[in-house]
């Protein structure tokens, strides 16, 4: 098999084929690798990967030979691994369709799938709820943020943010009581 380093050098010198013979080589490999950092999201993983190597052809001169191409393309993955990373819990803005519990935790499939249920019970609840409850609801529960922040986002004072928390709540916890009696038949 031909060296990383001398097909990378005819990879300079404008043959193609020795990049795609590096890609074959070690994209399998990098996308395994990825995708410790992605929580097994192959997809994720792949797209990564496939970046990496849009990256390496693009900026071809960045590769400096002091060290391994495998080590080069490796570092590169998990730098756009982490960019993803960060770049997801950023715009994450649904709580409810994680699944990191699944990710990081040892639980039976029995406790996973009445968990499952009652992410599902309460989505479905929220979204039965008028949109000003909903955004209250999400702002204080999944968001964290504190009462006054809450007024300041939505333009109420204490007291009104408070009682909309108040009203929000009970009137969530009237639609899951009534879905999980509906489910129930």
């Amino acid at each position: 098999m031909i060296d990383d380093k001398i097909l990378y050098k005819r990879f300079l010198d404008g043959d193609i084929s020795a990049f795609e013979k590096l890609v074959i080589k070690h994209k399998d490999n990098l996308i395994y690798f990825i995708s410790r950092y992605t929580g097994g999201d192959i997809y994720a993983a792949e797209d990564i990967a496939q970046d990496v190597f849009a990256y390496v052809y693009t900026y071809k001169e960045k590769y400096k030979f002091s060290y391994s191409f495998k080590t080069f393309i490796y570092t590169l993955g998990r730098n756009k691994s982490i960019d993803y990373v960060r770049k997801q819990s950023r715009i994450d803005l649904n709580p409810l369709d994680r699944d990191d519990e699944r990710l990081f935790s040892e639980e039976s499939l029995e406790d996973k799938i009445i968990k499952d249920e009652e992410k599902r019970l309460l989505f479905n609840s929220l979204k039965k709820l008028n949109p000003e409850y909903e955004r209250v609801i999400y702002l204080v529960d999944f968001e964290e943020l504190s009462y006054k922040e809450i007024g300041k986002v939505l333009g109420k004072t204490l007291g009104q943010t408070k009682i909309l928390i108040h009203r929000a709540r009970n009137k969530l916890k009237l639609i899951m009581e009534k879905g999980a009696e509906n489910d129930e038949r």
